[in-house]
């Protein structure tokens, strides 16, 4: 074949020519290993279990699909090194080659078609990985034209070395007699028929197994399943004064902080070929008890507004105003991954506003995904640390929960507060943490009433925390009650910025995403009215930036 290639076997070793070729030949595996090595990410994780979100696009357009589909029939159709080697060595045998040529090296031959196969299969796996990795249709045609470009080198420089373009003693070697030289066709036998049937089968292999890792791939993103299973997602700090609730056809006019909605969000399903991600409760990341009446918020995508939009199916935007609709919605966008959508959203909060939010998996690949407090494990979850002086909360265990802060005081007021731990079950040790929102709640152990029935908690709400106190059995609630109560915690839902039965009085910090209550600035909830802000008047309890807490210990109040 007319191919610099030909130049292993015909030249000397130590000739320009021979020279030439290898040089063809390094430039041509370099470029290819080169894409390799870019795309080394995909490889390694196809020869793991795990899955790795950066390496695949979570789902692909119809077109860029297609397109795909038809990049495997091109680039076989393009590719003619492996068959072209093949062909070679199926139909030159030693005895033929050595009548037509007694002076070359059939070794030399043999070698020079390996080599044209081995290059065609690095340019091949270099196709199949651009096209598994492509989102866009122009993507792979020029991707896959590039690579088609690299592997025509030698062809290229054969062509321009019969014009002489590149040289006298390669314009020799290129238009040599033995390049018009035709060995004799083998005559129609079984051997010419094995020669047929390989070099089909070869084309066929290479077609089938394309085809089958790329339909795995297919069916995979149809199916969701390398989108990513929970989301963290932070909201804010925004609020909105006169959110409208709707329950059974009645409007309620209540306070909405978004940050309430923080935590984590648990794709449940699909639609529009991206997935709905679904709200969690606050204390555990499960779904909400049904009896508990808490309906989840959702984040998903609108086919109609071309965005990504949060949405509660009871919150509206304004009284007699339809439930359901767009309370954030991402910038414009056909993203699949919500993950990968960039920019500002706007927000509803009586107009449109612009925020920001943030939001990342809550799958880990490895421990830096557990910000170096835990371990990630196979399934792709954190397994938090419990260290010697500190143990991690949260589900990529960034919430640092220190002995020293087990228990806190408020020197000024004179009220200790103990995180509390409880037993899940008869006989069953009180180990299990008492939390919402991946904090801590504090219970008051000491300076405030001790009657039967009263509790008294500080618990965290997505941005701020909370004082909640009253007297349950004065509400016709038990022990249970309460338990279920802070379970199914929701701070919008439970009316955590707005009167309620269960509040003696009310005290919020600021917003703050510190890991306990100690060095947070708090306000009591002194007169509610249109002249105030949303929360209310809000009082200091302290000069500012002192803060009322500090860390006094390791005590742990115990429940059963």
């Amino acid at each position: 074949p007319e191919s610099t290639h030909t130049l292993f076997f015909t030249q000397p070793v130590c000739s320009i020519p021979f020279g030439f070729a290898s040089a063809i030949v390094v430039i041509s595996i370099s470029c290819l290993v080169m894409a390799f090595a870019d795309n080394m990410g995909l490889v390694m994780q196809l020869s793991t279990s795990g899955f790795d979100r950066s390496q695949v696009p979570v789902n692909v357009s119809w077109s860029a699909r297609f397109a795909q589909y038809l990049g495997i029939l091109i680039a076989l159709l393009m590719e003619e090194e492996i068959p072209t080697g093949a062909y070679l060595l199926r139909s030159i045998p030693s005895s033929s080659f050595a009548e037509k040529f007694p002076n070359k090296s059939y070794k030399r031959f043999v070698a020079s078609a390996l080599l044209r196969v081995f290059l065609g299969y690095i340019f091949l796996f270099n196709v199949l990985v651009i096209l598994i990795k492509a989102t866009a249709v122009l993507e792979i045609f020029y991707d896959v034209l590039a690579l088609q470009f690299i592997s025509e080198l030698d062809d290229i420089a054969f062509s321009l070395s019969k014009l002489d373009i590149l040289g006298k003693s390669l314009r020799k070697a290129c238009t040599a007699k033995l390049f018009r030289s035709e060995f004799e066709r083998p005559k129609f036998s079984a051997r010419s028929i094995k020669s047929i049937l390989f070099l089909k089968s070869v084309y066929f292999v290479n077609l089938v197994a394309f085809l089958s890792i790329m339909i795995v791939v297919s069916m995979n993103q149809i199916s969701g399943n390398f989108q990513c299973d929970g989301i963290k997602v932070d909201f804010g700090d925004a609020v909105w004064g006169d959110a409208w609730v709707v329950e059974e056809g009645v409007y309620e006019e209540r306070v909405l902080a978004f940050s309430t909605f923080n935590g984590i969000y648990v794709k449940s399903g699909t639609e529009h070929d991206r997935p709905i991600y679904q709200e969690r409760r606050k204390f555990d990341r499960e779904e909400y008890d049904d009896y508990s009446m808490k309906i989840p918020a959702e984040i998903k995508y609108s086919i109609d507004l071309g965005s990504w939009i949060f949405v509660h199916p009871k919150i509206a935007k304004k009284k007699q105003g339809e439930s359901g609709t767009w309370l954030l919605r991402s910038p414009e966008t056909k993203e699949y991954d919500l993950l990968n959508v960039e920019g500002e959203w706007n927000i509803w909060f009586g107009l449109i506003d612009a925020t920001y939010l943030t939001y990342s998996c809550t799958e880990c690949n490895d421990d830096t995904d557990c910000n170096l407090n835990g371990e990630c494990s196979v399934d792709g979850e954190c397994k938090c640390y419990v260290e010697e002086e500190t143990s991690y909360l949260g589900p990529n265990c960034e919430v640092k929960l220190k002995d020293k802060c087990h228990t806190i005081v408020a020197d000024s007021m004179n009220l200790t507060w103990s995180i509390y731990r409880f037993s899940q079950g008869p006989g069953l040790p009180a180990d299990t943490l008492f939390e919402v929102y991946n904090r801590p709640i504090y219970v008051n152990v000491e300076g405030l009433p001790t009657e039967e029935g009263h509790f008294y908690w500080l618990l965290y709400t997505g941005s701020r925390w909370k004082y909640y106190g009253g007297n349950y059995q004065a509400l016709n609630l038990t022990e249970m009650d309460v338990g279920f109560f802070v379970v199914n915690y929701h701070a919008f839902w439970d009316g955590a910025f707005s009167p309620t039965p269960y509040d003696d009085f009310v005290i919020i910090s600021d917003p703050t995403n510190e890991d306990s209550p100690v060095g947070v600035d708090w306000f009591q909830v002194t007169a509610w009215g249109d002249q105030f802000g949303p929360f209310g008047a809000l009082t200091p309890l302290q000069e500012d930036g002192m803060g009322i807490f500090r860390c006094a210990g390791k005590n742990v109040s115990e429940g059963k």
